[in-house]
């Protein structure tokens, strides 16, 4: 005769309830003792602050992706200037375009310098002066206005003037939208 090991007998609710403690045990061991906590630019700011780089590109990632205009601004220059690896103007100009197209002013103006000098996609002088356009008639201090007008009326001048009015009727249409 074979054999066979046995267990004591037991009540079932007793035996369910250690199987279900056992599961309990080990689904605590498996997950974070600490829940994580969604960052926010708040964070982001301050690990820029205290050049920690990579963190704060970590942090930037998802809110970009949920549709965080500031964010997608920050990141864009992650990649403009390869903050934290080498330089992705391809992506760089994607993420200054959606934050642009939500109304950030320094995105603007991001996307303007990527489409005059041809960064991430082909030189654009009419886009370049449209988004100048565009960034100049929000409300930015003088000294910075001054700057966005001198060099959007220096693109300006290689543009004809159907090209001119092509720009400025883009411009005066273009409506901030939010993504979320």
């Amino acid at each position: 005769m074979p054999f066979r090991f046995a267990f004591p007998r037991q009540p079932a609710l007793l035996r369910t309830g250690l199987v279900l403690a056992g599961l309990l045990f080990l689904a605590g061991g498996l997950a974070s003792p600490h829940p994580a906590i969604a960052a926010d630019m708040v964070d982001v700011r301050k690990a820029i602050a205290e050049q920690r780089l990579f963190d704060a590109f970590e942090d930037l990632l998802p809110l970009a992706k949920e549709g965080n205009a500031e964010a997608q601004y920050e990141l864009a220059g992650f990649y403009h200037y390869g903050r934290v690896g080498a330089a992705d103007f391809t992506k760089a100009r994607m993420w200054y375009q959606r934050s642009a197209n939500q109304g950030n002013v320094d995105a603007m103006i991001g996307l303007a310098v990527m489409n005059g000098f041809g960064q991430g996609g082909k030189i654009d002088r009419r886009e370049a002066v449209k988004w100048l356009v565009i960034a100049g008639n929000q409300q930015i201090p003088a000294d910075e206005a001054a700057k966005v007008a001198e060099k959007r009326d220096e693109l300006a001048a290689e543009l004809s003037p159907d090209e001119m009015n092509t720009v400025l009727a883009e411009a005066r249409s273009f409506v901030p939208r939010q993504e979320h």
